[in-house]
């Protein structure tokens, strides 16, 4: 009876072991990191499409859409290829844990007589996908029409006479309070720092990682727009005033701006300086810095024109 009991015994403790390591075993794998591929694919629609035949000026619009096979989404690369070079046109970082991506990307047909246009997107184990078209050079030019705003004025980060948050494309102005609502329309910010021993009056834009500390507001948006500056063109004057002066449609505006030296934060955009920038929504633009002051109370008053 004894032993009955006894092999009874040892029989519930080897079932329940194997239990719970049957147990042990699901949660291990529920803690595993997923070991899918990206994928990434062109949406459909009114997109620019493989062999397509655009005029110089002609707007490009390319549809991605992306997952991370389980892993969340972290880079985003569009790479223009020009006769032999190549040309980083997007390189953003990104965070995507669910729903995957789902992004357009502007831009304007240069003239070559063939584009090749790669999009790539890595996830956080650093595996990668890439689809890739070809773009041809069709007949006549496509240069569009632009908006002009002679002066528009913002503050800077301390300033409270001027609103502070511009959209470019209305010439709309918004100040902390006026904002609410208008976060998604936002291009353009200004404020002043220093850096390299020089107080330096600088454009930047919502997602520009150090524009909370000046604007404590902006790091509370849901949506923060990445508007791009050729610094390169800044530094170095690249663009002549009386071209700026001249410019009628937006040719001036797209063959001046150069992705390849480009950041959400230009630095030293003193008074008479000439700024080519590209928005978000793939709109290129150019500013005449009229006046900046140098001081965080002071202003920043811009001549902007930009593609309709």
């Amino acid at each position: 009876m004894a032993i009955s009991r006894l092999v009874t015994i040892k029989k519930m403790q080897k079932f329940f072991i194997i239990a719970l390591l049957v147990i042990l075993s699901f949660g291990c794998k529920e803690d595993e990191d997923p070991t899918g591929q990206p994928l990434v694919n062109f949406k459909s629609g009114d997109y620019t499409k493989d062999g397509d035949y655009i005029p110089i000026g002609g707007k490009l619009t390319f549809g991605i859409a992306a997952s991370g096979g389980g892993v969340p989404i972290t880079n985003l690369r569009v790479m223009r290829i020009v006769n032999g070079n190549a040309i980083i046109e997007i390189d953003k970082g990104l965070y995507i844990t669910e729903g995957g991506l789902d992004y357009d990307v502007n831009a304007v047909k240069s003239g070559a007589k063939v584009e090749q246009w790669h999009f790539m997107v890595m996830n956080a184990n650093r595996d990668s996908a890439t689809i890739s078209l070809t773009v041809f050079l069709g007949e006549g030019s496509a240069y569009g029409p632009i908006k002009h705003f002679p002066s528009l004025r913002i503050g800077m980060q301390n300033n409270s006479e001027f609103p502070q948050f511009l959209d470019v494309n209305t010439g709309g102005l918004y100040t902390n309070e006026s904002v609410e609502g208008n976060e998604a329309a936002i291009d353009i910010l200004g404020f002043v720092y220093l850096t390299s021993g020089i107080m330096s009056p600088t454009l930047s834009c919502p997602q520009y990682t150090s524009v909370p500390g000046h604007y404590p507001i902006v790091g509370g948006w849901s949506v923060r727009n990445s508007t791009l500056y050729d610094y390169t063109a800044v530094d170095n004057d690249l663009v002549n005033p009386q071209d700026f002066e001249n410019a009628s449609n937006d040719s001036l505006l797209v063959v001046s701006f150069n992705p390849q030296s480009a950041s959400g934060n230009c630095k030293y955009c003193f008074t008479g300086k000439i700024v080519p920038f590209r928005t978000e929504a793939g709109k290129y633009g150019m500013i005449r810095v009229i006046h900046a002051d140098v001081v965080p109370e002071g202003y920043m008053e811009l001549e902007v024109k930009v593609q309709e």
